[in-house]
């Protein structure tokens, strides 16, 4: 229902957008089912039989995508990573996802062959009736505006969305210029030219390899976007699935889902920021899917397992490959939550944070081996004078930290607070509406669930307001722990109308979000406009990235 309308939503944007979406969107997407090929047999080892089957899809394309991009960091820094090779990665993982979709829909569930979850709900209620049908797909339905604007902007070369980002500076420079270079070196290498090209790649190697599978740098630049998307699409599905999953014992209403995903999916940072090859939705997918696990095992207890919590583990350090700036705000927050909500003795809280920590230090690991070989310090820039670096100085540490970091005089608490309230409660791009039904969801649910998930909400906020200049795109993954506060409180909801009253409330929530970023493309497309170039004459135009 929400692509059908997004399809429309895109032929009135900028028709263009079609053939690229047939060529480039397809080469993207068939690199997402092969990660899930990759990733479909350890996420069904590491969560069992009994898990709902959108849990194990999401958990399914956070690791698929993470071993995947660790898979192309190893073959890339041997140098053996060339066409051929990609391709037979693409290959062997779509086979792997057609082997276990068929064994999917083979397997026996209940006397009935059971089809491949549509939406993470699916698996935890009785199929919806007529009019929760009806209700679960107008919710679904307000998913198409920002799907639809992040289809078409993915499909517009980089450098062009948006005017706050300089001209695709990031992307650019470093994000697409490492790999690029990566690609013309015929391997992975130290660049001493480019500082954050020594920062964790995850997502960045998604990029590298459908360079690879492109041909060139060029060919890949908007499949690079794309694959950006497609993980806040996967994100927006494991908030859904994890969100919208009861506690032990009780049963979902059949449209819970579906609430969530369009509070998730309409959020404008994930429009604005899936028509860019950035790498933040990769983040927030791994963070979902780690606070997600350790959600579902405070509460079901049952659920605690070694496994849950290496799983866990796992996609945190996937989050922490990401951006550095993950391993607290995901990593060690989703710590510290787990620690002090945990319905287990404090023995087995800590054992759970050993196994925890382990999976995190796995994922993570190879990021730190690739530093410490190619600069002698696993974590450059930083640390500097604890590890030194190569084709680095005190000069420059000391001009890195003055540039991360507030002026000083406006660094004080109160400023810190203000720009608490002017880049994260207000900031139109994050939904302050989105926050108000995580407030509210926290009153309904209480409880030590959405006590882990306030714990983890204040150590990431408090993180990136301390040790940060406080741009509003780096508390990204705090969309994660609201969302996940607001599915709580849905859940909690027993009386009808207080369940109906908060599900309007989410309504509005993703209906002020949709008019939001509409108006941020509205504003794009009349600067464009009067330079002569309206967005929609511009999807596919690669051509234009050929001199840079």
């Amino acid at each position: 229902m929400a692509a059908a309308v997004a399809l429309v939503v895109v032929t009135v944007l900028a028709a263009p957008s079609i053939p690229v979406l047939f060529t480039d969107g397809t080469l993207a997407m068939l690199v997402v089912v092969a990660a899930l090929g990759l990733g479909a047999w350890p996420a069904r080892a590491l969560l069992g039989p009994a898990v709902p089957r959108g849990q194990v899809f999401a958990l399914a394309a956070a690791l698929g995508l993470g071993g995947l991009g660790l898979l192309t960091l190893a073959l890339g820094a041997a140098g053996f990573l060339n066409r051929p090779v990609a391709g037979a990665i693409l290959v062997a993982g779509l086979v792997l996802a057609a082997l276990r979709a068929l064994e999917t829909w083979r397997a026996p569930s209940d006397g009935a062959r059971p089809a491949l979850p549509a939406m993470p709900g699916d698996d935890i209620s009785a199929p919806p009736g007529g009019s929760a049908r009806v209700l679960r797909a107008a919710l679904l339905a307000l998913l198409a505006v920002p799907l639809g604007l992040g289809l078409v902007g993915a499909s517009i070369p980089p450098g062009i969305l948006w005017d706050e980002e300089n001209g695709g500076y990031d992307v650019l420079e470093y994000h697409l210029q490492g790999p690029r270079e990566y690609f013309d070196a015929g391997r992975i290498r130290f660049l001493p030219h480019n500082v954050y090209a020594s920062f964790p790649q995850q997502v960045e190697m998604l990029y590298l390899l459908l360079m690879h599978l492109a041909g060139d740098p060029w060919n890949a630049a908007i499949p690079a976007q794309f694959i950006h998307l497609f993980c806040g699409v996967l994100g927006v599905f494991a908030l859904a699935a994890f969100a919208a999953t009861p506690a032990a014992g009780a049963k979902s209403a059949p449209w819970a889902s579906a609430a969530v995903a369009a509070l998730a999916g309409s959020v404008p940072w994930l429009a604005y920021l899936g028509a860019l090859a950035y790498v933040e939705l990769g983040l927030l997918l791994f963070a979902a899917v780690a606070g997600g696990l350790l959600l579902a095992a405070v509460r079901d207890p049952r659920r605690a397992t070694a496994r849950t919590l290496l799983a866990a583990g796992l996609c945190a350090g996937l989050a922490g490959g990401c951006k550095y700036t993950a391993l607290v705000f995901v990593a060690a927050a989703l710590g510290v939550a787990w620690l002090l909500t945990a319905p287990l003795r404090w023995r087995r809280r800590i054992l759970g944070v050993v196994v925890y920590g382990a999976g995190t230090l796995v994922a993570f690991g190879p990021w730190l081996v690739r530093n410490a070989v190619f600069t002698g310090n696993p974590v450059y820039p930083f640390a500097y004078r604890t590890f030194g670096g190569a084709a680095w100085s005190p000069e420059q540490d000391e001009q890195w930290a003055r540039g991360h970091r507030l002026p000083p005089g406006r660094d004080t608490l109160a400023d810190r607070l203000a720009g608490i309230a002017k880049e994260w409660l207000t900031e139109r791009r994050l939904g302050p509406a989105v926050i108000a039904a995580a407030a509210v969801g926290l009153v309904l649910a209480r409880g030590r669930a959405a006590a882990l998930l306030i714990a983890w909400l204040g150590v990431a906020v408090g993180a990136w307001a301390l040790f940060t200049h406080m741009p509003g795109r780096f508390a990204v993954p705090t969309v994660a722990p609201l969302v996940l506060l607001a599915g709580l409180g849905l859940d909690a909801a027993r009386s009808p109308p207080v369940r109906y009253a908060f599900l309007g409330l989410l309504v509005i929530a993703a209906g002020w979000n949709n008019v939001t970023a509409v108006r941020d493309w509205l504003r794009q497309d009349a600067a464009w406009r009067a330079r002569g170039m309206p967005l929609r004459e511009l999807p596919g135009t690669t051509n234009l990235l050929r001199g840079l």
